[in-house]
């Protein structure tokens, strides 16, 4: 058993899935056996979002790896006492991301080694940023070996913080595969809704729903040249940044405006960088299969659909079975490769010069 923790550019929660990873003939079967989610605690998020705003002190970015080691602990010895597992996989918190230059995803791998008593296996992207890859993204091995359908082109699509596809070929090998970041995904649309209702998140798209797109904001916000690079690439909060989209909001919003226009015109923006992509490289989707907390905003799955048929393609948009835990997953099938000397990066995918066993072991 191995338990996956992914925290995500959303900076919500801990999410862990506990696998079960087993080879049946030349595929690899991963089955989840339990899945928690757990919201960090307000000085833990707060310092996070201290860093990521570039105002963390010296003493407070080193301190952050081991706060986030303890937290993870806390979460692995109240969720998994009835079973044992044989290793941690982690993927840390991103604080920043600069490929092909370099990465950081915070969490100390040795510190939480010690505190649950398991080997950990810990960050997973330096390797594949040393070979002059984007270091990400690293989920779609883990799209490869679980959704590729042998008579149907799919599309996973994960609507995290940032949004990402991969495109699966129907009866693909892992050599068909590519995948990459498309732009924000719930990070703007997040924005928008703290910073005219106080809510965390759109419920369901209810107030994204009941608004209009704000033209100009919607062209300054599709006006990034990051839409327009071919892949391989990769992007975050440095480019789509919370900072970022207040200054739109700002610069756009007027006081005789509804708040809802906000919050539409950022979920436009997130469903116009999806269906973009799509259209430009994965014509012949198919199905597009949604993870992550934006699958659960239906009015942004549905512009998703619209907005992709109005290319012309024919798709179904279905949630994954486990939409909230497949990040999780494919971190703990990660963690099962590199325990098992295999490689975790497409090269296709990520833009590294070769195939690379990924990430560090901490030991007990």
């Amino acid at each position: 058993m191995i338990a996956g923790i992914m925290t995500g550019t959303s900076v919500d929660a801990i999410d862990m899935a506990v696998c079960e990873i087993s080879n049946k003939g030349d595929r690899h079967v991963v089955s989840l056996r339990s899945f928690v989610t757990r919201p960090f605690s307000d000085d833990t998020r707060d310092l996070i979002m201290k860093a990521l705003s570039g105002r963390a002190t010296m003493e407070e970015l080193c301190d952050l790896p081991f706060s986030l080691a303890r937290e993870y602990a806390a979460v692995v010895g109240e969720n998994t006492s009835a079973t044992p597992l044989d290793a941690v996989a982690i993927h840390g918190q991103t604080l920043w991301h600069h490929p092909p230059v370099s990465t950081w995803q915070a969490a100390s791998g040795p510190a939480l080694a010690a505190l649950v008593s398991v080997p950990v296996i810990h960050d997973f992207r330096s390797a594949d940023i040393a070979l002059g890859g984007q270091g990400a993204p690293l989920v779609p091995i883990f799209d490869a070996a679980t959704l590729i359908h042998p008579s149907v082109h799919r599309v996973a699509l994960n609507l995290g913080g940032m949004a990402n596809i991969t495109v699966l070929p129907c009866g693909a090998s892992q050599s068909d595969v590519w995948a990459f970041d498309t732009g924000p995904g719930n990070v703007w649309i997040d924005t928008g809704i703290r910073s005219t209702f106080g809510k965390r998140y759109d419920t369901d798209g209810h107030i994204g729903r009941a608004g209009r797109v704000i033209s100009p904001m919607f062209q300054e916000c599709t006006s990034f040249p990051y839409y327009a690079q071919d892949p391989p690439k990769s992007t975050g909060r440095e480019l789509f940044s919370e900072a970022e989209a207040r200054r739109l909001i700002t610069k756009y919003s007027h006081p005789s405006s509804p708040l809802e226009d906000v919050v539409t015109t950022m979920t436009e923006v997130t469903a116009w960088s999806v269906a973009d992509h799509v259209k430009r490289y994965a014509p012949l989707t198919r199905e597009i299969i949604v993870s992550g907390g934006g699958s659960q905003n239906s009015y942004l799955l549905v512009r998703i659909g619209m907005l992709v048929e109005a290319n012309g393609m024919k798709v179904t948009i279905a949630v994954h079975e486990h939409w909230d835990a497949k990040e999780a997953m494919a971190f703990a099938y990660l963690g099962w490769l590199t325990l098992n000397d295999q490689t975790g990066n497409l090269p296709r995918v990520t833009g590294a010069s070769r195939a690379v066993i990924l990430g560090s072991i901490a030991k007990v």
